[in-house]
């Protein structure tokens, strides 16, 4: 009896096993684990706006052409008198005008970001302040020493900005265009001064890094070079006028900033 018991419970067991193995042979395989999803930290397509600030380096070269005597009031009304140029070669004196100062303004554009690669359009608007000078000497009649400081009223240049993006939220790129610069050269003994705006172009670099989806850190270097200006008839010593055709050759800045983006996911 106990032997034809455990024969039907072990037919009985073999009977299940097999519809189940029939029933799970029907059913589908199961769906492949999902691959696991990581939203990047800054999305990088859209329009920024921020704030820059550093330091600007000047290194430029002067010509300056003395002339003959004043009226000698001392009023501030120069009589430029007979150009040297033709009589006195040798009135025609050249300086080295460098120096550094503090530069700091606003900055905006625009990003496109294709895969890794970013493409953008970028602006910017900073002010100065005294950034060189140097002592002159003038030769009419005699020898005087002065010292003549160039102040950086405002800098501005419109920039193609384009890079790579390393991960997800760091981007090297280059960046260059047109700028302008104006400024006031002066006379620091005196406090004479005259202004006049060069056009130029600029052209660097820097690396940018995205803390969030919004907040973005830099920090970047921009050369610039300027055409040559005349800064007229300037009196150094208030009985000599001296006409200034200053050079913009190497402008040099070194900055760091932080933007707000708004991508263009979240509109």
């Amino acid at each position: 009896m106990k032997k034809r018991t455990s024969l039907l419970a072990l037919a009985a067991i073999m009977t299940a096993s097999t519809a189940t193995a029939a029933m799970a042979a029907d059913l589908a395989p199961p769906p492949p684990p999902a691959p696991e999803i990581r939203p990047s930290v800054a999305d990088w397509t859209g329009p920024y706006i921020g704030v820059v600030g550093g330091g600007t380096c000047m290194e430029t070269r002067d010509v300056y052409r003395t002339y003959s005597f004043t009226d000698n009031n001392g009023n501030g009304t120069y009589d430029p008198g007979i150009d040297t140029r033709d009589t006195a070669p040798s009135d025609e004196l050249h300086f080295d005008m460098n120096g550094c100062g503090f530069t700091g303004g606003i900055v905006g554009g625009f990003n496109y970001q294709v895969d890794s690669f970013l493409f953008g359009i970028e602006g910017d608007w900073v002010w100065g302040g005294r950034t060189g000078d140097h002592d002159a000497y003038t030769f009419v009649p005699t020898t005087r020493r002065e010292q003549d400081a160039y102040d950086i009223d405002w800098m501005t240049s419109l920039r193609i900005r384009t890079g790579i993006l390393t991960t997800d939220s760091t981007l090297l790129y280059l960046t260059g265009g047109p700028a302008w610069i104006r400024g006031e050269m002066k006379d620091v003994n005196s406090g004479v001064g005259f202004k006049n705006t060069h056009f130029g172009w600029t052209i660097g670099g820097g690396v940018e890094h995205a803390l969030t989806e919004s907040i973005h850190l830099r920090a970047e270097y921009l050369f610039a070079s300027f055409k040559r200006k005349d800064y007229g008839r300037f009196c150094t010593t208030c009985d000599i006028a001296v006409d200034i055709d200053k050079g913009m050759n190497q402008f040099h800045t070194f900055r760091a900033g932080v933007t707000w983006n708004f991508g263009l996911s979240n509109w």
